[in-house]
Formats: C-alpha cells, sequence, structure tokens
C-alpha cells in the first residue's frame, strides 16, 4: 500500500501537509494533522475518477475555524455536557461554555482545532497507518490532569479503516474521543445526504431537550426513531405524524440523536481482520443508487444520528459543490452524551491506572 503526502494551504498562505493512503481497491483516506482529522475518504469510480464520499472542504480555513467539526477527532469530550459542569469524585469541575450554557466536543480549546503531531507513518504489503500524538495541560477548559492523546488510522487493502484512540492521564479526568466523519456516499454532494438508508443495532434511543441534551430514553421500536432494519431517513421524516416526534426532529432539523447499542452484535464476513472480542458492530449505511455500503463497528457504548441539519450553506466541497443542511451525515460513536448526568451509573473517569481506549472501524464496500 502507498502513502502520499502533499500539501492544502490556508489563505495566509499556511501549508498543512495531507496524508493520503491508498488501497488496490481504489479507495483513499486523507489524514492531516490539524484536529488529527480526516480530510477526505474517496472511492476510485468505475471510469477512474476519484468521488468524495465524506464531506471535505477545498481549504483549510473551514478546519482551522472548526467548521462543523467536518472528520475532526473530537476530545477530550464528544457531545455536550450540560451546565458545563464535570462531576470528578467529590469535585464539580467547571468547565469552559462554548454552545450556550453547555459545553460541546470538549470546549474552547478542543482537539479538533489544536495542530498534532505526527509520530509515525508506515506502510506495508497489506496496510498503512498515520498515528498522532496531542498533549493538554492540567486545567484548560476546567478538564483535570496532564493528558497524551494518540490516535492511529489503520487502513488495510480490504477498505477496512481502523481509528484506535488512546489517552493517559496524571489525575482523575473525563475522556470520551470520537470522529465526527460526514457521509454522503452518492458522491454527488447535491444529492441529500437523506436519501441513504441507515440501519442502527440499537433498541432504545435518547430524545432530547431544546439544548440537544438527552432528556430520556426510550424505545425505539415503531417510531420513526426505530432504524433496527434498513429504513430511509427522508422517506422517515416525511411519514412522522407524533407530535413528540415531530418536536424532536425539529429541534434536531432532522435527527441528532444518541442510539444506546446492543452489544451482542457482530459482522462475520472479517476476513483474518484482527480485533479485540469486545469490538461489534454498530450501524450499516446504505446509497441505493451506487449499492456503496459503509459498516460501522466499535466498543463505544452509543452510536449518535445526526442528519446534519445545521450544516452550513454554500461553503466549497471537495469536488466542487457547494455545501448545504443535510448533504452529508455524521455516525459518531462515543459514550451516551451527557453521561454523568442522563445516567450517574455508566460514567466512567480515565485515570492514571485505567487509561483511556476506543475503537472505531469502519468498512466501505
Amino acid at each position: 500500500m502507498k502513502i502520499k503526502t502533499r500539501e492544502l494551504w490556508n489563505q495566509a498562505g499556511t501549508a498543512y501537509t495531507v496524508y493520503d493512503m491508498s488501497t488496490s481497491l481504489g479507495m483513499t483516506v486523507s489524514i492531516t494533522a490539524l484536529g488529527a482529522a480526516i480530510l477526505q475518504i474517496a472511492i476510485r469510480d468505475e471510469s477512474g475518477r476519484e468521488q468524495p464520499i465524506t464531506l471535505g472542504f477545498e481549504n483549510m480555513e473551514p478546519y482551522e475555524n472548526c467548521i462543523c467539526y467536518a472528520g475532526a477527532t473530537l476530545g477530550p469530550n464528544a457531545g455536550r455536557i450540560g451546565e458545563a459542569l464535570l462531576p470528578v469524585g467529590p469535585q464539580i469541575c467547571r468547565l469552559s461554555k462554548n454552545d450556550g450554557k453547555n459545553q460541546l466536543h470538549g470546549g474552547i480549546n478542543n482537539l479538533s482545532v489544536q495542530l498534532w503531531q505526527v509520530t509515525s507513518v508506515a506502510s506495508g504489503l497489506e496496510s498503512a497507518s498515520i498515528l498522532l500524538s496531542a498533549i493538554q495541560p492540567d486545567g484548560l477548559d476546567g478538564y483535570p490532569g496532564n493528558r497524551i492523546y494518540q490516535v492511529k488510522y489503520t487502513l488495510e487493502d480490504t477498505n477496512w479503516l481502523t481509528i484506535e484512540y488512546t489517552a493517559v492521564t496524571d489525575a482523575p479526568t473525563y475522556i470520551n474521543m470520537s470522529n465526527h466523519t460526514y457521509w454522503n456516499l452518492s458522491g454527488d454532494f447535491s444529492v441529500s445526504g437523506l436519501e441513504q438508508e441507515v440501519q442502527i443495532f440499537a433498541n432504545n434511543v435518547c430524545i432530547n431537550n431544546k439544548d440537544h441534551l438527552p432528556a430520556d430514553i426510550i424505545p425505539a421500536a415503531d417510531s420513526v426513531f426505530d432504524f433496527r432494519s434498513p429504513r430511509q431517513l427522508l422517506s422517515l421524516i416525511r411519514s412522522v405524524k407524533s407530535p413528540v416526534c415531530k418536536e424532536q426532529l425539529s429541534i434536531g432539523k432532522g435527527y441528532n440523536n444518541a442510539y444506546i447499542l446492543n452489544r451482542n452484535q457482530s459482522f462475520r464476513p472479517l476476513r483474518s481482520a484482527k480485533r479485540p472480542a469486545e469490538i461489534h458492530k454498530a450501524g450499516i449505511l446504505r446509497d441505493r443508487r451506487t449499492g456503496r455500503t459503509l459498516k460501522v463497528m466499535t466498543d463505544a457504548p452509543a452510536l449518535i444520528l445526526y442528519s446534519g441539519g445545521f450544516l452550513p450553506t454554500g461553503m466549497a466541497l471537495c469536488g466542487g459543490v457547494p455545501s448545504s443542511a443535510s448533504c452529508a451525515i455524521a455516525l459518531e460513536a462515543q459514550d451516551i452524551p451527557d453521561v454523568m448526568h442522563l445516567l450517574p451509573g455508566n460514567y466512567r473517569l480515565t485515570t492514571p491506572e485505567q487509561p483511556f481506549f476506543r475503537t472505531i472501524r469502519y468498512h466501505i464496500s
């Protein structure tokens, strides 16, 4: 497998190195150190042309300004923390607020805007990988502990992409890392991402209050939130009748809900790929027209379905198409949002004795 490097510039003349990992099956994953982000995942079509299937921008400014967190590593926390209050033992840490009275995706100095260090780049016959690291000091944005983070992207020649997160700290703290890639498997971002078909391996879903924080957990069955079997997003949104479901879809401009994943599911056709036993299948995304399929596996307890209703309009995307609301959707594997307040019994701290680990695996066919 090959890794090529190139430069992407901002308007001020600053260059960022982009690492392009490619498989023999025609899949390319592009990584940059800014936000340890996936800039783009592209598939080579029958004519030999690369089609982006993830939302990415033509220049670096949207990544520097963290516009919609496209492709970025989320941390130290993915999602919102209510009132920006973090319990750590008997202490209540007051976090920075960057979403009204709440904190979103780790606060003002989050990992998505940080320039990570590329620690190693490796390629071989069957896989290629990039390891990045970042440091945050004790007290930054209110989080305790001096923390060291690592993200490793490994692309296998079978079109499996694995993201491995690790973090260590010298004091108890909360870490909940994820990735915020947006997908439109059609390769045409002028076509709504809502036309894709979604399946999520979860029986229960969080419904949100007007601050986009989980207010309750309900069964997904027989509702507009039921993705236990494959269903198209657009047809479900158009069919909604329940006042509660209408209100939910209005709050999120579509879907922005956490699903509590079932833990007894596993994909069988993994060939000989090595993986921890606790990783299970989380979701499947399909594009009917092209037949492309994305499988998502993780050891995280929840998967956020965000249908991109708040995406900006008119920004230049890779491929020359302007962005629009719901032109792509995100599937974020993470902890249950605001878990420390919603389900305190499920709240887990990262400590010097217990480092943070998380794995997300994607397969595109």
